[in-house]
């Protein structure tokens, strides 16, 4: 079965094929946006949902000429259609309609999350192993910080999240009140990895102590702020100490969370996905986590073409009714 992909969950245009007989990836393509948003010093949805739509069929478009495949050729459409922007996931799902019922083939939704934990096993589709059940995941990235206890192939739970910011909106928000360009998480991550040493990481700032597996990162973004406030700004070295201390109160109250996670369900391994996991610094200190390819961290349509081709494989793909209102797989 040859399963043709796409993800417009956020501001990155992807498409993929994967043929599930040979469990080979035949091509995959991202647009990205992020250009258009720097101006608005972030994303703004229905600039997103227009960059989609001139975009989505040119990403398709890559991925039939790089498998050499015709769209009558494609058996199965697959879509991701929750969480995400709105109007971002209705140009994608609407479009993965139109060319299943073009070429009157079946198609399915899926929920971007769900695609995100199962990342690791990308692997596969190059004859390489992956990560032992069961994993502990975080899945962390600009719009998600949450914690899933993975017991094997498409079977998980839902262990904890976070109660008002995502990490990766932290980061961006701590760029922004420094005046740094969108999106400051690349920015700042890089700054520190070149430029501080130890003692610029050591400004106090707070790592959330909430209870069991929750995160919460309101308090840091107000801890920030007011070190700004008391700050002479003008000398590169204050301004580059906050980012790296703000980074490292991030990164380890991630890793935390995360160990905490693993311990109390006896996980045999660590997975991290989602745009933050690319960070090197959390890379680097949590260094006993398998972290995919930093291309299949982020926003791709990869990791929905595999989970559609799990569900394959698993007997458990079904058609999404013509008729019907877009569902889910999955709840979070």
């Amino acid at each position: 079965m040859r399963i043709l992909a796409v993800d417009t969950s956020c501001d990155d245009s992807c498409a993929a094929i994967l043929d599930t007989q040979s469990w080979k990836l035949l091509a995959e393509s991202v647009y990205s946006h992020t250009a258009p948003m720097k101006k608005f010093g972030g994303i703004v949805p229905e600039i997103a949902s227009r960059e989609h739509l001139k975009a989505l069929p040119l990403a398709v478009e890559d991925c039939l000429k790089q498998s050499g495949l015709n769209l009558e050729d494609i058996d199965w459409f697959a879509v991701t259609n929750r969480p995400g922007l709105i109007g971002a996931l209705l140009v994608g799902v609407s479009y993965i309609k139109a060319l299943a019922f073009a070429v009157q083939k079946p198609f399915s939704v899926f929920n971007h999350i769900e695609a995100h934990l199962f990342t690791p096993l990308l692997a596969t589709l190059e004859g390489k192993e992956s990560p032992a059940f069961p994993w502990t995941a975080l899945v962390v990235s600009g719009g998600h910080t949450e914690l899933f206890h993975v017991k094997n192939t498409l079977d998980f739970q839902w262990l904890g999240g976070t109660v008002d910011d995502a990490a990766g909106e932290a980061f961006d928000k701590v760029g922004k009140l420094l005046e740094l360009p969108y999106p400051a998480g690349p920015l700042i991550d890089r700054w520190a990895r070149e430029k501080a040493t130890e003692e610029d990481r050591k400004i106090p700032f707070p790592r959330s102590k909430i209870e069991g597996l929750q995160f919460s990162f309101s308090g840091l973004k107000t801890a920030v702020a007011l070190k700004i406030q008391k700050t002479d700004l003008s000398q590169e070295t204050e301004k580059l100490a906050i980012l790296a201390s703000a980074q490292e109160a991030i990164v380890d109250t991630l890793i935390e969370k995360t160990r905490k996670a693993a311990l109390e369900t006896k996980s045999s391994q660590i997975v991290v996905t989602g745009g933050v996991a690319c960070n090197s610094r959390l890379r680097e200190k949590l260094h006993e986590a398998h972290f995919p390819a930093p291309k299949h961290c982020t926003d791709n349509a990869a990791m929905v073409a595999l989970l559609a081709g799990l569900y394959a494989k698993e007997g458990k793909l079904q058609p999404s009714l013509w008729t019907a209102t877009a569902h889910s797989t999955g709840e979070f």
